[in-house]
């Protein structure tokens, strides 16, 4: 190791090591670098160097992820969730020990039940749709906001095309899913493919869609209707008002401040 220049020790660190091999190989060596000067070589290690350069190292390892940091970022460890820096070789580990308890959840038997045991049970759906009648106007019109631009960035990111024959059916199940199944739903697809558990909800979505459209008895109304329709009520006169667009002038009005006229 030794006999590498600072910039290969950089790259290797840089594109292909972990965050916690990083941490191991600081540790672990104590090699000066190479081809400094002879009083700065006898103070500087590999240990330093890399103490030096931890914010270029750590935005690096963050622009191959799929979802780089905004800014600081809470400690999981412990329930007083210290603040950690963002470019920080501890930010970089934090994130390592949420990906790898997404990873858990996403290996274990719960998810492996094949596609048709993979909606909730009425119970479940029932329960869901009556919360969301709990929620008041603002709050339903932020969850629809959320679900929709979800909806609308799944379909940039899978690129397909409006020729698609199914493409606005794949966005109402991709939105369908996320308000089942919440968060992990949206790790699960942006960490998997074609063969994901994500992958997987969604053709059992696209299934259960044919069914609920054709009459099919027994069908469970959906909550992206259910929401919509729980907004609904709450309208003075919905008639021949598009509920969709409402909801999303509402959220406008939200954030943005009153225009003068």
């Amino acid at each position: 190791m030794e006999q590498l220049p600072p910039e290969i020790i950089l790259g290797m660190v840089e594109q292909h090591m972990s965050m916690e091999t990083v941490m191991q190989f600081m540790q672990t060596t104590k090699a000066r670098l190479p081809i400094l000067p002879a009083v700065a070589r006898r103070r500087v290690t590999v240990r330093s160097i890399l103490q030096t350069y931890e914010a270029s190292i750590c935005k690096a390892q963050m622009a191959a992820r799929s979802l780089p940091l905004a800014g600081d970022i809470l400690s999981s460890c412990g329930p007083e969730r210290r603040v950690i820096a963002a470019n920080t070789f501890g930010a970089i580990l934090e994130l390592d020990v949420r990906q790898e308890r997404i990873n858990d959840a996403l290996r274990r038997d719960f998810w492996n039940t094949g596609t048709r045991n993979l909606g909730p049970p009425a119970k479940t759906r029932t329960a869901q749709i009556d919360y969301m009648g709990s929620l008041s106007t603002e709050e339903l019109a932020a969850l629809f906001y959320m679900v929709d631009m979800a909806g609308f960035g799944f379909v940039r990111a899978c690129k397909y095309e409006a020729e698609d024959p199914l493409v606005w059916e794949k966005i109402t199940v991709f939105e369908e899913c996320l308000l089942r199944h919440g968060s992990w739903f949206l790790w699960a697809h942006l960490q998997g493919g074609k063969a994901s558990h994500a992958a997987q909800l969604i053709e059992a979505g696209l299934k259960e869609l044919t069914d609920w459209e054709t009459g099919k008895e027994g069908m469970l109304p959906g909550l992206r209707m259910s929401l919509v329709d729980a907004y609904r009520t709450r309208l003075e006169d919905a008639h021949d008002v598009d509920l969709e667009a409402s909801l999303r002038e509402r959220v406008r009005s939200m954030v943005m401040a009153p225009q003068n006229t």
